[in-house]
């Protein structure tokens, strides 16, 4: 079974890598070492080996001890590195040496151990596809020693970040990393570190976006990119979004645009551009050069989100739904009821459906007095051992009974626009403010805009084009509409947006009609028809 966190490259993909980093048969093979982090079966140390050997053949050093120092690999699990040793050996006695000498270098070259935790060598080329492991997958006691060790690994960090870490720390001074990775370190919260680490000593060279290609034998989940780092700050980087059609017959035209270094480059499957180079820890956009210079236009010439009247939050989390989320109306006093819009309701069709917060809050953000409640104190009361439990109630113990978040009791009554967390597409939903969002549940109210014609500029494909560039997506090119992406949302101040503009905004909206949306949103931000 294969383990957690491991996929198998496709063999182009592993030559495309290994020709990015400059581990070809023209360069001096024999000049440093290559370490593989995670070699799983062998896909890259099959290549490594045969493109070492021919070099070495080339010029006359096709010995065990030319060769000895040459290659290190890593890898957690012992079937791994007993079909890597014969990936070695294999290609070893293809060119002639023999089985002893073979067996000799394989059990040199691959050693069973963590990675993060190994003595790493000088290494003038890193290279792989370290393992995809979610942070809540690496047990807890592990993740604190991986935090201790390395500056840019959190309790949060998914494990690839280590990889990146650990082997950017073994570069020589004239070394490359290439890996084939998750690239949500450039955009998330936990990559913030990561950013900051590289940016100041080294350069985000080369970038290759493989969203939705086939890079790998399985499907994953996590999408990946080609990312090639050089010690060295401040160089731009060469950034290439591939199309899902992306293949092998792609390849040489897309090795000849990143040598060359200039320009931009459009093919049927790709279109690549260069870019200004890797700064500080903020995430950064990533899409198609042609949507990312529109979109620095349009950021160029108009405000942000929140600087054009628009304020923006999350639906509040109770800490507990099992006691503080009720269908029953009549459950405690009925002005301790808060109803609540569930998003998940919404899309699943049950749009009548009402559920109500047991509300602990006066609408100044104090606690009620339970003595005021007899029937909110008896519930309470009937789960207090529950409630108790939780981390806001050992931290508040004389608050024991209140939600994780505080109503903003100013929301009931204002009309807003929600959004779901994660969704496909750009489709906010109309609220007249009767019920309060619930958590996943991300809100829009605007003190200058109206906010049907808002919600016809929310849902095209300009303001979508944000979204998808800033915000990591997820399986089937989910787009995550979090704050922390709508925050990066450039409008147009509404009384800069014609009157006829905005009602055609507002129409569309209403109707849930996204090329009427579309059309209005290129007249509101003063875009010709060519943008589209």
């Amino acid at each position: 079974m294969t383990e957690p966190g491991v996929v198998f490259t496709k063999d182009w993909v592993v030559d495309l890598v290994l020709d990015v980093v400059g581990y070809t048969v023209d360069n001096d093979l024999l000049a440093g070492c290559v370490v593989e982090p995670s070699c799983g079966d062998g896909a890259f140390l099959g290549r490594i080996v045969t493109r070492l050997c021919e070099r070495a053949k080339r010029v006359g050093s096709l010995s065990v001890e030319n060769l000895k120092p040459c290659v290190r690999a890593f890898d957690l699990d012992d079937a791994s590195v007993s079909a890597s040793k014969m990936t070695i050996r294999r290609a070893l006695v293809r060119f002639g040496l023999s089985e002893n000498d073979s067996k000799t270098l394989s059990d040199v070259w691959v050693s069973q151990g963590d990675f993060l935790m190994a003595n790493v060598p000088a290494a003038r080329w890193v290279v792989g596809n370290p393992p995809y492991v979610r942070s809540s997958l690496i047990p807890r006691e592990q993740r604190k020693a991986y935090c201790e060790l390395m500056s840019c690994v959190t309790m949060g960090s998914d494990l690839y970040v280590g990889f990146f870490e650990k082997s950017l720390e073994a570069l020589t001074e004239d070394g490359a990393l290439c890996f084939i990775c998750s690239d949500r370190w450039l955009q998330n919260r936990y990559g913030s570190r990561l950013r900051a680490f590289v940016s100041k000593r080294y350069s985000l060279d080369v970038h290759i976006r493989l969203h939705g290609v086939s890079a790998f034998e399985d499907d994953v989940s996590a999408y990946p990119a080609i990312t090639l780092i050089r010690r060295g700050a401040g160089r731009p980087m060469r950034y290439m979004e591939c199309r899902p059609r992306f293949s092998l017959s792609d390849v040489p035209a897309a090795e000849r645009w990143i040598a060359s270094g200039e320009g931009a480059y459009r093919s049927e499957n790709a279109s690549a551009d260069v870019l200004r180079p890797l700064s500080g820890s903020g995430s950064i956009p990533l899409a198609a050069p042609e949507k990312l210079q529109l979109l620095g236009d349009l950021a160029s010439r108009y405000p942000r989100l929140e600087d054009a009247g628009v304020k923006l939050g999350i639906g509040i989390a109770s800490g507990c739904d099992e006691v503080y989320i009720t269908e029953d109306p009549d459950l405690v006093e009925r002005d301790r009821m808060l109803p609540l819009f569930f998003m998940r309701d919404w899309r699943a069709g049950r749009r009548e459906a009402t559920k109500y917060l047991v509300n602990p809050w006066n609408e100044d953000g104090t606690l009620v007095n339970l003595d005021d409640y007899p029937r909110l104190r008896g519930y309470f009361e009937e789960n207090e051992e529950r409630l108790r439990r939780r981390r806001v109630a050992k931290d508040h113990p004389d608050a024991w009974y209140r939600t994780l978040d505080k109503p903003d009791q100013s929301l009931m009554g204002k009309e807003m626009l929600l959004f779901p967390d994660m969704a496909a597409r750009a489709d906010p939903v109309y609220s007249d403010g009767s019920r309060y969002p619930h958590h996943n549940c991300y809100w829009m109210t605007s003190s200058e805009w109206d906010v049907r014609s808002l919600g016809g500029l929310m849902m095209s494909g300009l303001v979508e084009g944000y979204v998808d560039a800033f915000g990591v997506k997820m399986r089937g090119s989910t787009l995550r509409f979090q704050a922390q992406y709508l925050r990066k949302v450039h409008i147009p101040y509404a009384d800069e947006v014609d009157e006829d503009t905005r009602r055609e905004l507002a129409e569309a909206f209403m109707a849930g009609n996204r090329e009427r949306a579309n059309s209005a949103s290129r007249r509101a931000y003063g875009l010709e028809e060519a943008h589209a």
